[in-house]
């Protein structure tokens, strides 16, 4: 799912790489026109890159929490598959939303955030979804618990 949902960004990326490193060329040589009209390429390849990001990020998201839409004390929000600042985004915009419901009804809620322990970390050894995003909750004063490793319980109210 992950690949599948990447790769449209993958391919902008390596396009947008590929203009960048030809621009580059060109300016050397001493084409600067060619190099602008390479480098402007690149940039609308950087967009159309994010613009894939930002749909398999939804796209994961959605299919890892398909009831991500109901609100309720056993809530979950799986952010496997997500980069560290997708989670983020993603965690800002669901606590906005369940703090608004838990101060609406005057009750304390609960949701279960799913991080993993970052066995499918790329080059690198540590886990840096749980750092992100035990950090955010600190950050945001909200008070967590982790029952299991890559699981945390946290309150809000």
């Amino acid at each position: 799912m992950y690949s599948e949902s990447r790769e449209e960004a993958r391919d902008f990326a390596r396009v947008r790489n590929a203009c960048f490193e030809q621009a580059r060329q060109a300016y050397l040589v001493g084409n600067k026109a060619l190099a602008k009209e390479l480098s402007i390429k690149g940039q609308s390849y950087n967009s159309q890159m994010k613009a894939a990001h930002e749909k398999a990020r939804e796209a994961i998201y959605r299919q890892r929490n398909p009831g991500s839409l109901q609100r309720g004390s056993d809530r979950l929000i799986d952010l496997h598959g997500l980069h560290v600042s997708e989670a983020i985004h993603i965690l800002k915009v669901e606590v906005g939303a369940l703090r608004n419901a838990a101060r609406a009804s005057g009750e304390r809620m609960q949701v279960m955030v799913c991080v993993g322990t970052g066995h499918h970390t790329k080059g690198s050894r540590t886990a840096r979804l749980p750092i992100a995003v035990e950090q955010f909750l600190l950050d945001e004063g909200l008070h967590y618990t982790q029952p299991q490793p890559g699981l945390l319980r946290v309150a809000v109210y």
